[in-house]
């Protein structure tokens, strides 16, 4: 019989019951608890119900106290239901013969209570009732382990092992490999995360909108990566499967032939120096263990029975675009770079692999967002990310500077990687030769190339908004404007630029073209696109000059663009040029930048006041909205209470 109880969680804290026993327990009375717990187990497996039960006793009280409310003299049918169908399954680990071992003592136990008058004997004997009925419903809950929890299945995988559990060093040698092993195999014990492609941690805001490259751009980068054709070529080697080491590597023949056909730098039973290191299995050769990594956890190939066949993905040989974005999550959410390359290391530097690897991720977000990132301020947040998770208060100075360059090389390596799948372009990395024969990297930046930003915005569109622009590019100026005008600001202005961007020097005309048939917002946008084009759209914004609804907006462009002259902002004598030019500021840029920056130029040498006294007087849309503005936004006290003035006598006039 074996019966092993995996975790104790921590509950609220609870009443006191009995007077002779203490029977109810906090999160912090572990002592009391397990004292109380072992007296009740003690005297049930000495009572006429209990012989050889004790254990269950145990395990059910272990389970009342850490998981539901730490009461023991308070027992409810929803509580026996969560214990066996839901608690027992997920964290005890049990022998098929100790079910019913489990129904027999849960059930006699609390028959054993109301003995003891902890319980009302008829609530007793309904509730060890209802145990005897879910039996059915316990074994084939218990047998699921689709019901077992992580801790239990990987208990199940090292008993299968041969560990001891009784033994610590014997465990421990366990932990150590299990870590080491490859995140698809952990997976395939623990079970995935709910969805293993989000990082750890999602961006809190939504992302910025970017423009994407053309589908066929895109997948010729991803032809033209290393990884495209390797595992195209893994896959068609495979072909319809091929048999597996008992530890599910390639063979040994497979993978001396599959250095020659990936083309990757792995050497077999490589000399050095004098010495030849003898390959002793493929998971020996790293770049084609990775990539046979990389294939079976992006699905393009699967293993089963001893063998590798292809895999749900086999098909994508022919989708470059996803070939690359599947060897992508693989190689970050499942293999994870750095763990891949300590995989066979034992002298304890790897301690930081898996925060590393978990980290790359939210590094390539912040890439998406704010664009290139220097590596070396990369490597030093990453290295104050590390000391704030793991404590490393009393790790000698000199060991910590080593352990500090090995971060930064493995941070570098990744990016390797990344580079390898075309993801990620370094450029400015300055090379110095060291005295290992090898050479040490400092300097550069990272950014996400066309491919990469392609990958990170389908991947980020899971968690969080991450707009793309560009898919009006082929309309007309008019309809692009009017479409984007009821879109968030960021997103609306990236879409036009990238219309401009494939527009080139025709966007201009364009835009001015469109702008008299739009209504305020979508023509507001558009001079502010004109403006960001600057001197160049110059030519095609003096056309406006002659559209008296239209005229003041270019004055107010051809000022921002510094081709004004200084006179054009001078309204003096001329109310109504005053509140038309006002009003397309307001429009362009907003209240406070209006009033701020256009106000006082524009009313001339007369001044405020005594424009406004003829501005209220000026009968167009804009005047209500301009003469507003000013009284709320201008500092000036004095000027403030003018412009409300002339603003009541403008509505009260109408």
């Amino acid at each position: 019989m074996i019966a092993h109880f995996l975790a104790v969680g921590r509950v609220r804290p609870c009443r006191d019951s009995v007077p002779t026993m203490r029977l109810s327990f906090g999160p912090n009375d572990e002592e009391a608890f397990f004292a109380a717990r072992d007296r009740l187990a003690s005297r049930f497996e000495s009572s006429a119900r209990g012989p050889d039960l004790g254990w269950v006793a145990a395990q059910i009280l272990d389970l009342k106290w850490g998981y539901l409310d730490g009461d023991l003299t308070r027992w409810l049918p929803e509580e026996i239901e969560e214990i066996l169908l839901e608690l027992v399954p997920a964290k005890v680990m049990l022998e098929p013969e100790d079910l019913d071992l489990v129904i027999d003592g849960f059930a006699g136990f609390l028959r054993f209570l109301a003995d003891e008058s902890i319980l009302p004997r008829d609530q007793s004997a309904r509730l060890a009732d209802l145990v005897e009925r879910l039996a059915p419903r316990f074994r084939r809950t218990a047998l699921d382990e689709a019901n077992w929890s992580p801790g239990k299945r990987l208990w199940s995988l090292a008993r299968s092992e041969g560990v001891d559990p009784s033994d610590p060093e014997a465990v421990q040698r366990f932990m150590d490999d299990f870590n080491r092993r490859p995140w698809a195999e952990r997976d395939a014990v623990l079970g995935p995360l709910p969805d293993r492609h989000l990082p750890r941690t999602t961006p809190p805001e939504p992302l910025p909108p970017v423009a994407l490259r053309p589908r066929d751009e895109l997948e010729a980068a991803a032809r033209g990566s290393v990884w495209y054709e390797r595992l195209c070529r893994l896959v068609g080697y495979v072909g319809d499967g091929l048999p597996l080491t008992q530890r599910g590597n390639l063979t040994l023949a497979h993978g001396k032939a599959l250095v020659g056909v990936l083309g990757t730098r792995d050497r077999f039973d490589e000399a050095i120096g004098d010495r030849v290191f003898k390959t002793r299995s493929s998971a020996d050769l790293s770049e084609l263990d990775l990539a046979f990594r990389v294939a079976i956890g992006s699905g393009m190939l699967r293993r089963r029975g001893g063998r590798v066949l292809p895999g749900p993905g086999a098909g994508w040989v022919g989708d470059p675009l996803a070939v690359m974005y599947q060897a992508w999550l693989a190689l970050l959410t499942v293999v994870g770079p750095t763990q891949h390359r300590y995989r066979g290391h034992h002298y304890g530097w790897d301690w930081y692999a898996p925060e590393l690897d978990a980290s790359l991720v939210g590094i390539l977000v912040e890439m998406y967002r704010y664009g290139a990132i220097p590596m070396d301020e990369m490597a030093q947040d990453l290295w104050d990310h590390l000391l704030d998770v793991y404590d490393l208060e009393d790790v000698p100075a000199d060991k910590l500077a080593f352990h500090r360059g090995l971060v930064d090389s493995s941070l570098r390596r990744a990016f390797d990687l990344l580079g390898e799948l075309s993801m990620v372009e370094v450029e400015g990395v300055v090379e110095v030769p060291n005295r290992y024969r090898g050479t040490d990297r400092t300097g550069g930046t990272a950014a996400l190339t066309p491919l990469g930003t392609w990958a990170m915005q389908r991947f980020a569109a899971h968690f969080t908004s991450a707009p793309v622009v560009g898919s009006r590019r082929e309309s007309g100026a008019a309809e692009l404007l009017r479409a984007v005008s009821d879109r968030p600001e960021a997103e609306a202005v990236a879409e036009i630029d990238a219309w401009v961007e494939h527009r080139g020097d025709g966007a201009a005309a364009a835009l001015v073209e469109a702008l008299p048939t739009l209504d305020a917002t979508g023509r507001g946008l558009g001079f502010r696109a004109l403006l960001r084009l600057g001197p160049g759209a110059a030519a095609a914004v003096e056309r406006l000059a002659a559209d008296p609804d239209l005229a003041a907006y270019a004055t107010v462009w051809r000022v921002d663009s510094l081709t004004a002259a200084p006179e054009e902002m001078d309204c003096a004598g001329d109310p109504e040029r005053f509140v038309r030019l006002l009003g397309a500021a307001l429009d362009l840029w907003g209240p406070t930048a209006a009033v701020a920056a256009w106000a006082g130029p524009a009313a001339g040498g007369e001044g405020l006041v005594a424009m406004l006294e003829g501005a209220w007087r000026v009968r167009r849309p804009e005047t209500d909205e301009v003469l507003a503005a000013i009284g709320r936004e201008h500092p000036d006290k004095v000027i403030a209470a003018a412009a409300r003035k002339a603003l009541f006598k403008h509505r009260s006039s109408g």
